[in-house]
């Protein structure tokens, strides 16, 4: 592939990295290696080139994030991201569509770099209601964390061997590419991107029920939050856990064999992005899951606080209101 102008890099740039001071590669397996060095226009030519493929880290040092992504794989992952895009903006947040090797991205960029605990409060429901994924997966970052990662558009797939465009809805109602080149895809999501304003009414409940973040002070909301759900309804969720047939349910986040093993869909707690199968679901009088690599486990209700990063409370909340899982 032809390496493009400079001007398209830095409109490409200013769209999709939120980090120049640490990058991920890509491996021909899938998953990703932490370079601890600046990103440079070279490597980013060289991404869009073909010549390898770059994650961006979603959250920068004090946990802003400029954008936040929906993720969803599957045959019928485009479309539903397709039919959020449209949810989204009959709710005023145009978004951009792109194609992945299993299913699609959909990127909602901001205005301004934006606590990623704001942007999560905000959006977190949409992924929940249509069963997506939603990056970046923190409300902050750990102590020498990086967190949550994505692909940069356009890049070579190092599993497929591909690339993928945005897309678009034609007038047939079929979803097209917007180009038939990179630099043609460029230039679409030059003209095409619009960004938003977190809605004030989300801003003001964020700046009125979330602290500041430090560590010390999260560890002791989090004790406190899991001892008030223990409190109020630890009787009513262990019933429910073992009313769920927990290998079914968490085999529609994780691909598990016939034993119940899969690979962990809790990659930052893996060194390099580790995609072996080291997670594991039994079934029978005592359900539950465990992380090999992680050296943790936990029933399905602990699962889905994690898998979606939701504190006890609103997991038991949105699994009363039947819209979690």
């Amino acid at each position: 592939m032809q390496e493009l102008p400079r001007e398209v890099l830095a409109g490409y740039a200013s769209l999709f990295v939120q980090r120049w001071d640490q990058y991920a590669v890509q491996q021909r397996d899938g998953s990703y290696w932490r370079v601890g060095e600046p990103l440079s226009w070279s490597h980013l030519a060289a991404h869009l080139a073909g010549r390898w493929t770059l994650g961006t880290y979603l959250l920068d040092a004090s946990s802003h994030c400029s954008f936040a992504v929906f993720d969803a794989d599957g045959e019928e992952g485009l479309e539903r991201l397709a039919l959020l895009s449209e949810e989204l903006l009959g709710a005023g947040v145009p978004t951009l569509l792109e194609a992945s090797r299993r299913g699609g991205h959909l990127w909602a960029h901001l205005v301004e770099p934006t606590p990623a605990q704001v942007v999560r409060s905000w959006l977190v429901p949409y992924a929940v209601a249509i069963g997506v994924e939603l990056y970046p997966k923190q409300d902050w970052l750990a102590a020498g964390g990086s967190g949550s990662l994505i692909r940069l558009p356009l890049g070579v797939h190092q599993q497929s061997r591909g690339w993928y465009p945005f897309l678009e809805r034609s007038t047939w109602g079929e979803l097209v590419p917007v180009g038939h080149t990179i630099e043609e895809c460029c230039a679409w999501v030059r003209q095409q991107v619009q960004r938003v304003a977190i809605p004030a009414s989300v801003a003001l409940a964020c700046s009125l029920t979330v602290p500041e973040h430090n560590e010390s002070r999260m560890n002791v909301e989090c004790e406190r939050a899991v001892h008030l759900a223990s409190y109020e309804s630890s009787e009513s969720i262990r019933a429910w856990c073992q009313a769920q047939d927990t290998q079914r349910v968490i085999g529609r986040y994780v691909a598990l064999d016939g034993r119940g093993v899969g690979s962990c869909p809790f990659k930052e707690h893996h060194y390099r992005g580790d995609m072996r199968p080291s997670f594991q679901v039994f079934g029978g009088s005592d359900q539950h899951w465990y992380c090999y690599t992680w050296r943790r486990a936990g029933d399905l209700f602990d699962f889905l606080c994690l898998y979606y990063h939701l504190t006890p409370h609103e997991a038991w909340r949105l699994i009363q209101q039947g819209g979690l899982w």
